[in-house]
Parts: structure tokens; sequence; C-alpha cells
């Protein structure tokens, strides 16, 4: 029974999940300012709020 849920529950992910079709040949390729990734930024902003932390808070002991 328990692996009947979850088969269900893995497939309704599944199909939540699905990928847009692709573009038509004639529209082209999206814009990449539009479809641009934000890891990079969110990774910088970590970094430099971690050399923050470490500035502030390393003179403490």
């Amino acid at each position: 029974m328990f692996q009947v849920v979850i088969q269900s529950a893995l497939r309704q992910m599944k199909s939540k999940l699905r990928l847009p079709a692709p573009p038509q040949a004639g529209e082209g390729a999206p814009e990449p300012s539009k479809s641009k990734d934000k890891s990079s930024l969110i990774l910088i902003l970590f970094l430099i709020g971690t050399i923050l932390l470490l500035a502030v808070f390393g003179n403490l002991a």
C-alpha cells in the first residue's frame, strides 16, 4: 500500500514538472536577458555576506 501511494505521488509530481513545448521554428530562440540564471548573483551575494560577517565577528575572540 505504501508503494502505491509513493508511485501515485511521483506520477503527480512528474505530470506537474513536464517541460513546456519547444518553441516553433518561426519564433526563434528566447532572448538571453529574459531567461538569465540568477544562481551566480545569489552565490556572489552569499560570499560577500560571509566575508562581511567574518570581518565583523572575527575580532570578538
